[in-house]
């Protein structure tokens, strides 16, 4: 018997993603496409051996997947009094784990607009609280997922690390504050959550095409001292750091001019892949041993596992690929993490 698993993906990438799926196993079957950027598929296994061949794989374009255990008429919703009646929840309260907190993440696909998946997902949480079970939405250990389509719901439940995201489809929103210079610092923000690095309080970073300083913020939020490098002008707040050096110019001028050596490097410059990965692997001396890389590639419409899969090779030969992913706030693009081997 085969098991069915939806599967989210950047909706532009969809394509791309699938194919990067079906290359893994020949035992996954594309069903068809239940939303933008969300996928059904078979596979002869259980989830859990799915998801640890995803995660196996180190896949880049898959952000999150869940068990389609039951897929029931929308009217199961409506036409029940208590979520106690619903024919799945019956499942999944009978097999969920007291001690472990949960959570209930709810979606909709963009012809089902007129359902209120934050309503649903408060109904349903607010009864298993009844039943003795703990809520947490941040750090859930167990998940029961509903996601609404042509009038059907498909609905599982899984343990959370099994569904390569926390975040209801893999999107993981951050707020905007206050003292929020850009969004493009919730790139960063993401990469470094997704990809947890332990540096020293005042450790040194290099941001590559800082401005106008999203990355830098962030930066600083961890801690870091930070030489921001760009032609363009930085937040003024930020010039004002003690913390911040900032050289209102082109990178490589930079490296001509300054011979410090850092913990981290960032680059988020907007370039052809190959000539910014040319530019990492020059400064390659100016990164500790041990130290990381942290590089967007800015990806065109052609050829974008080909050029993904040679840029990779280029950047094997001096560091260590440790994280390679599409991240929810990713674009046109991927996120790479790379360290220095000795």
């Amino acid at each position: 018997m085969c098991n069915k698993i939806v599967f989210s993906c950047q909706a532009d990438f969809q394509g791309i993603s699938l194919r990067e799926i079906l290359d893994t196993n020949a035992a996954v079957k594309f069903i068809m496409w239940i939303g933008k950027g969300t996928g059904l598929l078979e596979y002869p296994g259980t989830f859990a051996e799915f998801s640890a061949l995803i995660r196996e794989k180190r896949l880049i374009f898959i952000r999150h997947i869940f068990p389609a255990e039951y897929t029931v008429p929308q009217t199961e919703l409506e036409t029940r009094r208590c979520v106690g009646e619903i024919v799945f929840m019956r499942d999944f309260i009978a097999r969920m784990d007291k001690t472990k907190n949960f959570s209930v993440q709810v979606r909709a696909a963009e012809e089902n607009k007129s359902y209120e998946p934050s309503k649903i997902k408060q109904k349903i949480s607010d009864w298993l609280k009844t039943e003795g079970f703990t809520e947490n939405k941040r750090y859930p250990e167990q998940i029961i997922t509903l996601f609404i389509s042509n009038s059907l719901i498909y609905s599982g439940f899984s343990q959370a690390e099994e569904n390569l995201s926390v975040w209801s489809g893999g999107m993981r929103h951050y707020a905007m504050r206050e003292d929020t210079i850009s969004r493009a610092g919730f790139k960063l923000m993401e990469a470094l959550e997704a990809y947890p690095i332990v540096f020293e309080k005042n450790s040194a970073a290099l941001d590559l095409g800082a401005a106008p300083g999203g990355w830098t913020k962030v930066l600083l939020d961890n801690g870091f001292r930070v030489a921001a490098v760009d032609p363009v002008g930085l937040s003024p707040v930020l010039q004002k750091n003690k913390n911040v050096e900032f050289y209102n110019g082109r990178a490589h001028e930079y490296i001509k001019k300054s011979n410090k050596i850092f913990d981290l490097i960032v680059n988020d410059m907007s370039m052809n892949l190959m000539t910014s990965i040319g530019f990492i692997l020059s400064l390659k001396t100016r990164l500790r041993d041990k130290g990381y890389v942290i590089i967007t590639f800015k990806l065109t419409k052609h050829d974008r596992l080909n050029k993904i899969k040679e840029g990779i090779k280029l950047l094997q030969k001096e560091f260590d690929v440790v994280f390679i992913k599409q991240l929810f706030h990713n674009r046109s693009e991927i996120t790479v993490i790379l360290q220095k081997s000795k």
